[in-house]
């Protein structure tokens, strides 16, 4: 059985899935991809497969929701812990990286779920980047260390597969926002942890788009809406490529 099974929801991925796949191509530890697709027209299907990934394919003809991608691939799953990442998150020396991931919930069985830092791709990285996105990331620590409230972005989540199972995985009536709400639901089964000795990264596509204040907006006005009304502030959450 693979340690941990790592799942990647995409659409229209072809830009970025490339290179996360080549990224973890070198990991050694038993592990499974699997790619859960909601509807690529491009070639992201070609690359998973090229690549050996697992996948799911979305058959509705309305827009899957996050929650619905995730929990799709989290069937097929036969890991002792799930991995979600998105497709344009990159893990720096990943066996080193899940090595320690895994060693740290070995050593603590209340250890239910964990997030890290999240920083820029290295080729990409402003002083912008690295001001903007330093609130976020003390804000999980923060959220996970010292109230065990519980709180992650979706870009890297890992988390025990029997409390995954038990908690019912993500929810998906939210256009977005899962992921948040998750590991608010995995604090009340155990510890959520954001981890500050390891980090990945990714592309910022979105801050890069809409820019950084209009994006902090967007999370902080639909994190909000999830916390107090258990929905999401948007129908639907906007595709950046």
């Amino acid at each position: 059985m693979p340690a941990i099974s790592i799942i990647i929801p995409t659409l229209r991925e072809e830009q970025f899935l490339e290179r996360t796949l080549k990224n973890l191509d070198a990991l050694r530890m038993p592990h499974e991809i699997i790619i859960t697709d909601g509807g690529s027209t491009d070639a992201t299907l070609d690359i998973a497969r090229a690549h050996g990934a697992k996948i799911t394919l979305w058959s509705e003809p309305r827009r899957q929701t996050f929650g619905e991608a995730k929990n799709a691939g989290a069937k097929l799953a036969t890991g002792e812990y799930l991995v979600f990442i998105d497709a344009d998150v990159l893990i720096p020396e990943p066996n080193a990286f899940f090595e320690e991931m895994v060693a740290a919930f070995t050593k603590n069985p209340k250890l239910a779920g964990m997030t890290v830092p999240l920083l820029p791709w290295p080729e990409n990285r402003s002083w912008v980047d690295a001001f903007m996105s330093a609130p976020l990331n003390w804000f999980y620590v923060v959220s996970n260390n010292v109230f065990h409230s519980g709180n992650s972005s979706g870009e890297f989540q890992m988390m025990r597969a029997d409390i995954f199972k038990k908690i019912g995985g993500f929810g998906e009536h939210l256009a977005a926002g899962e992921d948040n709400e998750m590991f608010r639901r995995l604090a009340a089964h155990g510890r959520t942890l954001s981890y500050r000795k390891l980090c990945v990264r990714h592309s910022l596509r979105r801050p890069h788009k809409l820019g950084w204040l209009r994006t902090y907006g967007i999370w902080i006005k639909n994190g909000i809406s999830v916390a107090l009304r258990g929905k999401a502030a948007y129908k639907e959450w906007s595709v950046v490529r």
